[in-house]
């Protein structure tokens, strides 16, 4: 699997699950990603406000204090261009089309191995170009 396409890219990983974050910040160093964490929703809101340059968004879709649906709703507001990948446990029909309304570019179902993740960014990535 060849990574140089993902080193140095910036991304902004949603996730409250400290076991869901640790295993997402394993994978991104292995491939030299530069990741910034928000645990809320209204966290990535501002934090994407204030530092609209990430590459990439991985949006965990149970939040604390909003659904990952209200947050990439908001970030859409600001931003249409920037790819947002969906990353839920849930496998009903009804929330993955509610995360692609939303304006998710594509979903991993949780638990998704090292692969997958890599393979998802660089598709969003390269669909960007």
């Amino acid at each position: 699997m060849n990574l140089s396409n993902l080193q140095n890219n910036k991304v902004l990983v949603v996730e409250d699950d400290e076991m869901s974050y640790l295993y997402l910040s394993q994978l991104l160093s292995i491939a030299r990603v530069k990741f910034v964490r928000e645990k809320t929703g209204a966290g990535a809101i501002l934090q994407f406000r204030n530092n609209p340059d990430f590459d990439v968004i991985l949006m965990d879709f149970q939040l604390p204090d909003m659904d990952g649906q209200q947050v990439t709703t908001e970030i859409r507001k600001m931003n249409l261009q920037v790819p947002i990948i969906a990353q839920t446990a849930s496998r009903s029909v009804p929330d993955l089309d509610s995360m692609m309304d939303a304006g998710c570019n594509s979903i991993l179902i949780k638990p998704f191995s090292m692969e997958e993740l890599f393979n998802e960014i660089s598709k969003v990535l390269s669909d960007r170009l």
